[in-house]
């Protein structure tokens, strides 16, 4: 046998990926234009981030951002939804609308010879929607029914109580599509309210590129969005209310009826645009996937479920870390102890630095993913603008995350990961409520009475949440 034959070849030396270079301008009625050029195919992609989104609005008016930007495209004063899906599928191209917490966003993308089009339908989106009545109901009786099915799923109800945990009346706290309360109220004047104040040139920022010279992007931007005005209404700023300060708790919510309890653990850490941002990145690499320290003791070890997962988003504002999964109700205080000793193990048994390598490269293989389109490429800038981040750090990310050590790591841990973690679980409190109060504060909130739309989730006298006393428990 030829074991030079059999042998697995060793790995190349780490390849750096050619990221365009951005250029900007700024039109004269304020919009900024990011603009790059990448040739390889007849492709060009676009993105306008308005910078109003979920974490701008009112406790009362929660879910506006979101019915906004949905109504974008189902019929502007020129076209009727119909018309402009038609419109869209005859040109092969892409237009969506969306909301997040930190701005809106409007991409479109076509080929080369379509996307002209494709762009002045962009245009009309924004700066001409009808907000029709009739689509407005249409579009409000959806999104409630997406919340019935919403607070169905354990999983997806303890994420927002989390949030609410976490912020509670400062942004983010509320739920960014609302709740039933918030929706009914949410009438088409106010929508077109939204749209005329706080969709503006002064506010908002192009990214275009593709197969077209900058020069080529900056002149259709001027031809498409340089008679957009800005109305004489302020800028849209997001409310100034201090976070809630952090503290170990455990939170449930009572849903007997569930198949099981949703687990999620979490506390609120840092922005996009802190220096740690990079290490915190690693250290979540090192507890997530499936080979993560959080999926290896949750499921592999100990068979509590089939998966657990960690997220560190990217936000403007200190973003929610968060390690969830979803377990048997019997098996409850043992996922959320485990759950918190592994958090905690990124301190008391750190990783090592040829553990990490691994780990980065994972991190640094999805990065490379993320930037092979161009919708990709466009996406990673306007990310960067969004949540405030120099334009230049986008091709120094992969050189960042390998300067991560095991002493960042295990630093960043240390100040975010470890202490003054909250707990919520959602599932039948009956069968771990009892134990878990033998050692942490806990509070139970029945599932009737649960009310998302309040900082405090709290939905009246006769379904107050209620805390366990330690003391009475036997």
């Amino acid at each position: 046998m030829n074991d030079g034959a059999t042998a697995m070849p060793a790995p190349g030396p780490p390849r750096d990926a050619a990221i365009p270079q951005a250029v900007e301008r700024t039109l004269d009625n304020g919009l900024r234009v990011v603009a790059f050029e990448q040739r390889n195919l007849p492709l060009i992609a676009a993105q306008l981030i308005v910078g109003c989104g979920g974490a701008a609005e009112r406790e009362d008016e929660a879910g506006l951002s979101a019915m906004v930007a949905a109504l974008l495209t189902q019929g502007t004063t020129r076209r009727s939804a119909t018309e402009i899906a038609a419109a869209i599928d005859a040109l092969g191209a892409r237009l969506d609308a969306g909301s997040g917490y930190d701005a809106s966003v409007v991409s479109v993308s076509a080929t080369t010879p379509a996307f002209g089009q494709a762009f002045g339908l962009l245009n009309e989106i924004v700066r001409a929607p009808a907000f029709v009545s009739r689509e407005v109901e249409r579009v409000r009786t959806k999104s409630l029914s997406d919340l019935s099915l919403t607070y169905a799923n354990p999983n997806a109800l303890a994420r927002l109580v989390a949030y609410r945990v976490a912020y509670a009346g400062a942004p983010y706290g509320h739920p960014l599509a609302g709740t039933a309360a918030t929706l009914a109220s949410l009438e088409r004047d106010r929508v077109a309210w939204f749209h005329e104040r706080f969709y503006r040139p002064d506010d908002a920022t192009l990214v275009i590129g593709g197969d077209l010279t900058v020069d080529e992007a900056f002149a259709l931007a001027e031809r498409e969005l340089g008679g957009w005005h800005a109305p004489d209404s302020a800028r849209c700023t997001v409310p100034d209310a201090a976070l809630p300060a952090a503290r170990p708790r455990v939170v449930i919510v009572e849903k007997p009826e569930s198949g099981r309890t949703a687990l999620s653990v979490g506390r609120v850490t840092i922005p996009r645009r802190s220096p740690d941002y990079a290490a915190g990145v690693v250290a979540n690499a090192v507890l997530s996937g499936y080979s993560g320290r959080i999926n290896q003791e949750i499921r592999v070890k100990r068979g509590l479920s089939y998966g657990a997962s960690t997220s560190l988003p990217a936000r403007r504002l200190p973003a929610l870390f968060s390690a969830s999964t979803l377990i048997d109700h019997g098996r409850a205080v043992e996922a959320t102890e485990v759950t918190l000793a592994t958090l905690r193990s990124l301190v008391d048994a750190p990783a090592r630095d040829d553990d990490l390598i691994s780990r980065k490269a994972t991190v640094t293989g999805g990065f490379y993913r993320g930037i092979e389109t161009i919708d990709g490429i466009a996406s990673a800038l306007a990310e960067h603008i969004l949540f405030e981040v120099p334009l230049d750090e986008l091709s120094r990310f992969p050189a960042r995350i390998a300067a991560v050590d095991a002493a960042a790591v295990r630093s960043f841990a240390a100040r975010w990961l470890v202490e003054d973690l909250f707990v919520v679980l959602v599932g039948d409190a009956s069968r771990f409520a009892g134990e878990l109060a033998q050692t942490h504060d806990v509070r139970i909130i029945p599932g009737d009475g649960l009310d998302l739309g309040s900082p405090t989730l709290e939905a009246g006298e006769l379904t107050a949440p209620r805390l366990i006393d330690r003391d009475a428990v036997g």
